[in-house]
This record gives C-alpha cells, sequence and structure tokens, in this order.
C-alpha cells in the first residue's frame, strides 16, 4: 500500500485564471509534500502544471473519468508572486 499522504484540493468546474487563484490561496495551508488538485479539463490542468513548473515543482496530470488529477511534488516549490 502507498504510504504517500497528500492534500486534495477541489476546483472542478473553475477556468484557468480561477483555479490558480484559489490554489495560490491554500498553498500556505498545505502541510503535505504532495498536494493533488481535482479540475474539470485539459486546459485548466496544463496551465496549473505550466504554474508549479514556473515555480520549481515536479508536477504530473493524471485523467479519472471526465476529471483531471494534477499531482504536484511540494518538496522544490518557491512562491515567486
Amino acid at each position: 500500500m502507498n504510504d504517500i499522504k497528500e492534500e486534495k484540493l477541489l476546483a472542478k468546474g473553475l477556468k484557468a485564471p480561477a483555479a490558480i487563484l484559489l490554489v495560490k490561496k491554500r498553498l500556505a495551508d498545505v502541510k503535505t509534500r504532495y498536494l493533488r488538485i481535482i479540475v474539470t479539463g485539459s486546459v485548466v490542468a496544463e496551465e496549473l502544471l505550466g504554474y508549479f513548473d514556473e515555480r520549481g515543482s515536479r508536477a504530473e496530470i493524471d485523467r479519472a473519468g471526465d476529471d483531471y488529477h494534477v499531482i504536484v511534488d511540494m518538496k522544490n516549490f518557491k512562491d515567486v508572486d
């Protein structure tokens, strides 16, 4: 069994700017190494991937049904805003 702990953030139905703003708001509260952001569209998932890539975090996208899961390794995250 996988013992990796992660926090989940639901951003389903939000477009890219709103999803990124929601993520920024929640980042201060993230206590785990991994963050899973669940979004509705591939465009939003790709925008989030770019957001975290620019800040030094590894991220990947998984698809589950109609949802996209952006899984982020927060270990090297550097907030540049």
